[in-house]
């Protein structure tokens, strides 16, 4: 994966953005297809238009001259890369400036040395956020109307004072969508559609008959006003099932689903196998939808993905919802394209994912701050069943199929005639022993539906599905077969009473609404969790919203057969699910409020949010990483405290963001040092806990951290409020000034300060900061962790003797002691590598490609490798360990690669020279090395500071000296920190003679 930054801009207050990197944790590359070729995404250094172009005005005169120039300026580079156009799959013009392009790695590197290309990276595979492998769907209400709404309370605040989301455009980016569901109906009462262009792309892309024969052709309304496919990438990687549609027309039921959920019409009746259900309504039912396909069946490409956030902002939608999710990182295509997005003014409610209950396990795009992650809580209705057993007992769970006689009931593990039976995993029950009867399954090992199809291949009629712990969520899916699921203990019961009761017989009955869930909102088993990686200073998801059985559309034509066909309706769970209950209640704050930016509506979400919410246990109360600022709720827009009327927002923008780049995502940019510089003189933060974020988290808290925020009044009259601490255990929290006057439209800035008084390090504590007075109560989460010592990674010199000092702050009381471990200068290894001829390593091609380095390390504090070379040709570095496996490795763009390992464990270590892109002569480098002893002794000495006592929160200064070095060559050294003798971190010491 290669990075190439390049940064456009220099004025701190007017940064424009241009290069960006892939690379991260838990990121899905693009599968390389049948013909040897990959998805690469190539971003120019120039802006895209909305950073010198409104939104309005994406279509006018002036953002078409651009916008041919900028397309000229990819032609140029395909060219000169020797690639045919025709490999390229999407052109970015509006949220990022670039192309998307399939290509092997050797077309990739030449690319990447085109003038004007800041990065050529690698594409990414992401999934919809739906829980499991399935859909679900949902049961009778014969009395109940909108209950969703009426749990949020919509019904008697927005919709009662006319916030319905008229006039507001929402977009959708998912799997696409089934045009005659119901709840997208136009009936006649809509604003007239905005014309959309469709030189390039079908703007209402349905009816490709010739693909699939069940693609009708629809012509967009009022109400669905636009519907696109992105699958460019996504057919040539991997191509289409003939049972899906080449179109915009959903073939999963997922996109629909989200649609509906969003800005589905008010009051329509729903139908699941032929049975009324509930009457339901979307969060906005009066906005207009503009879909947008960029999902198959196996997921979507960032490539397409982002290709359809570019397009939606250019087709002037308000809010996008994004229920798509996949790895965790600050810098790829969809986040840079979310970033400019929020620049021109777009909403985007973003999937926090499925992964929970676990900590860390908060998905990306969902991760960055300029996009609102959320997380799924359950709400009190549910679709109700029951199964009654033949000695008198009953179960209650969740039901939406019709039910059974009394049957027979078996173990689904006593029946099997394989492996897993017990989970009715596919061919695994004996038709002889299944076949009339209804089998109890167990949760785990395959998806939910997968479990009633096997049971229904094998004769069964009817199943009963359980947990594997009494503190899951259970589902409404539209099984295969009559099911009821319900809580581990009392499937259990169930097992038992199946295993010794001669004659076992059951009955499933569907039972309508019940309340099983009257302990709601509580967090959903599978909603991810934080502290948020790789930046742990923001707190996510920011904000819950219910995701267990919601009620909204479906596709009647599903692809793969892994769900009954026939159906409009479902009831899905997951935050895929969540996301667009967010995504309406934006629509109804911009229909409110149209000229406040993304930030300051975000803001009020946030800070006006229901609090008492409860975990997945539906006992214990949430906390900040469970539910960000707890669970949306907007209340009333005449009321002061709602989120129509929040008083005080957090306005964070554009700059903001960048600067929080700096400290997180600093591969952003070409040259960071100068670019942050610039941002700090400008005085924007360039720290991620200073991010002028609605909540307050601090991920390294040595003893004491303050951060700075700013409030902006955005009502019509002048705001005094006072500062309300709940602080978090084992610390003290003081703000200044503690209590702020505001006046309308203008800002206040004060500092927050928490003192560690006894929490113990490595260890999340919450609290919260709430402002209170004039009506308003404006409440911000507090996350902190405490760490032992809070010291710079590297401190710099210069001089062949000299000193420098570096300071750092404790987090612990107690004796700090600093041990300084060498200098040593650089040890060179001169060699010549040629082209991989797949730039892939390892891979068996490799050969001259490659050259391997050994280094028998012992009593190592530091050592670090860099090769560096001028020009276009571009070498990577990896470090293999004694076992050869590799543990570290650099692939920047260019020849400009370091790897460092602290402390390593003694062994013989290899270090592979990789020829990424070397062209037809093998190159020269010259690769340096550092191997500081663990020994001290040295010529780096500690001349003041140390040892010394200390008190948590102090400052320490330490004065490191040397002396004795040789001009020309770059020395390092380590000081290491302790406290009572215990190290607990490292500095790097480089100096240069």
């Amino acid at each position: 994966m290669k990075r190439i930054i390049a940064m456009s801009g220099a004025a701190a207050t007017a940064i424009g953005f241009a290069g960006v990197a892939a690379g991260g944790a838990n990121a899905t590359p693009a599968p390389t297809n049948a013909a040897g070729t990959s998805s690469y995404i190539v971003l120019m250094e120039a802006d895209p238009l909305v950073r010198s172009v409104a939104q309005k005005d994406l279509d006018g005169a002036a953002a078409q001259s651009k916008r041919k120039a900028m397309k000229a300026s990819h032609d140029s580079v395909l060219k000169g890369a020797g690639i045919a156009a025709s490999r390229r799959a999407n052109t970015y013009t509006n949220t990022l400036n670039g192309f998307s392009v399939r290509t092997d790695a050797q077309g990739a590197a030449a690319l990447a040395k085109q003038p004007g290309v800041a990065v050529v990276m690698e594409d990414e595979l992401r999934q919809p956020q739906a829980i499991a492998d399935s859909v679900a769907a949902a049961q009778a209400n014969p009395t109940g109307v909108n209950d969703l709404q009426k749990f949020l309370g919509l019904q008697d605040g927005a919709y009662a004072n006319g916030l319905t989301g008229e006039g507001v455009v929402v977009g959708v980016i998912d799997s696409g969508i089934w045009p005659e569901q119901p709840m997208l109906s136009d009936d006649g009462t809509f604003p007239a559609a905005p014309a959309l262009d469709a030189s390039e792309r079908s703007a209402c892309d349905f009816g490709n008959r010739a693909w699939n024969k069940d693609d009708k052709v629809f012509t967009c309304n009022n109400k669905l006003i636009g519907a696109r496919a992105f699958l460019d990438t996504y057919k040539a990687q991997v191509g289409l099932g003939r049972d899906e549609f080449d179109s915009a027309r959903d073939d999963s039921g997922h996109g629909t689903h989200t649609a509906t959920t969003a800005a589905g019409n008010a009051n329509v009746q729903s139908m699941i196998f032929g049975v009324e259900k509930d009457i339901v309504s979307g969060i906005a039912p009066r906005a207009q939808v503009i879909a947008y396909k960029a999902l198959g069946a196996g997921g979507g490409f960032t490539s397409d993905l982002s290709a359809a956030i570019d397009q939606a902002v250019a087709d002037g939608v308000d809010v996008i919802n994004y229920s798509v999710g996949g790895g965790a990182r600050v810098v790829s295509a969809d986040t840079i394209s979310f970033l400019f997005a929020a620049n021109a003014g777009v909403f985007a409610s973003v999937s926090a994912g499925n992964s929970g209950p676990g900590p860390r396990t908060i998905g990306g795009p969902s991760n960055v701050p300029w996009v609102t992650s959320v997380g799924a809580t359950t709400h009190p209705r549910n679709y109700a069943g029951e199964i009654a057993l033949g000695n008198g007992q009953v179960f209650k769970g969740t039901s939406v199929t019709k039910g059974t006689g009394w049957k027979g009931v078996v173990d689904g593990a006593r029946v099997g005639s394989a492996a897993n039976s017990g989970y009715c995993v596919a061919g695994s029950l004996n038709p002889a022993r299944v076949s009339g009867k209804i089998v109890l399954c167990e949760r785990g090992l395959n998806g939910r539906v997968a479990k009633s199809a096997e049971v229904k291949r094998a004769g069964g009629v009817g199943m009963v599905l359980f947990n594997a712990v009494d503190v899951d969520t259970m589902f409404s899916d539209t099984f295969f077969v009559p099911t009821v699921m319900m809580d581990k203990t009392p499937g259990e019961a169930l097992r038992t009473y199946a295993n010794t009761t001669t004659g076992a017989r059951a009955k499933i009955t569907n039972t309508g609404i019940d309340s099983l869930w009257h302990d709601s909102p509580t967090v959903t088993y599978f909603s991810s969790r934080g502290e948020t990686v790789p930046n742990g200073d923001i707190i996510k998801p920011d904000i819950s919203a219910p995701g267990a059985q919601i009620m909204a559309g479906n596709t009647p034509k599903p692809s793969g057969g892994d769900q009954p066909a026939g159906q409009l309706w479902q009831a899905i769970a997951g935050t895929s699910m969540s996301a667009p209950v967010v995504a309406g209640s934006y629509a109804l704050i911009k229909q409110a409020h149209p000229t406040w930016s993304a930030g300051a509506a975000k803001s009020a979400l946030m800070t006006q949010a229901f609090t008492a919410v409860r975990d997945n246990d539906r006992v214990s109360p949430a906390d900040p990483f469970d539910t960000g600022s707890g669970m949306a709720m907007l209340g009333a827009p005449d009321a002061k405290g709602s989120t129509f009327q929040p008083g005080l927002v957090y306005n964070t923008g554009f700059n903001d963001y960048l600067g929080f780049l700096c400290a997180e995502g600093r591969e952003a940019f070409s040259n960071p040092t100068a670019t942050c510089a610039s941002l700090a003189a400008a005085g924007i933060p360039t720290t991620a806990p200073n991010l002028n974020y609605p909540s307050i988290g601090m991920e390294a808290v040595p003893g004491r951290l303050t951060v700075k925020r700013t409030v902006r009044n955005v009502s019509s009259a002048e705001i005094t409020a006072t500062a309300r601490i709940s602080a978090p255990a084992g610390y003290t929290v003081t703000v200044s000034p503690a209590t702020i006057t505001v006046a309308p439209g203008a800002s206040k800035t004060f500092e927050v300060t928490v003192q560690n008084v006894g929490a113990p390090v490595g260890s999340w504590r919450f609290g919260s900061l709430t402002w209170e007075g004039s009506g308003y109560s404006v409440r911000s989460p507090i996350a902190v962790k405490g760490v032992t010592i809070a010291a710079a990674a590297t401190v710099s010199g210069t001089g062949v003797s000299g000193s420098t000092t570096l300071t750092s702050t404790v987090g612990v009381s107690g004796t700090y002691t600093a041990t300084p471990h060498g200098l040593v200068a650089a040890a060179h290894h001169t060699d010549t590598v040629a082209q991989d001829p797949d730039a892939t390593f390892p891979s068996a091609d490799d050969g001259a490609g490659v050259d391997r380095i050994t280094y028998p390390l012992s009593g190592v504090a530091l050592a670090r490798w860099k090769l560096q070379l001028p020009g276009d040709t571009d070498l990577d570095i990896f470090l293999l360990n004694p076992s050869g496996a590799i543990i570290a490795s650099s692939t920047n763009g260019g020849t400009d690669e370091t790897i460092e390992v602290h402390r390593p464990a003694d062994g013989t270590y290899t270090l592979v020279v990789h020829g990424w892109g070397v062209g037809s002569a093998p190159a020269a480098y010259d690769l340096r090395n550092w191997l500081v002893p663990l020994a001290t002794g040295g010529s780096l000495s500690v001349t003041s500071g140390s040892p010394t006592v200390v008190t948590a929160g102090d400052p320490v200064a330490i004065e490191v000296a040397w002396s004795g070095l040789s001009a020309g060559e770059e020395y390092l050294g380590t000081l290491d920190h302790a406290i009572d003798g215990t190290r607990v971190a490292s500095t790097v010491v480089q100096v240069t003679p």
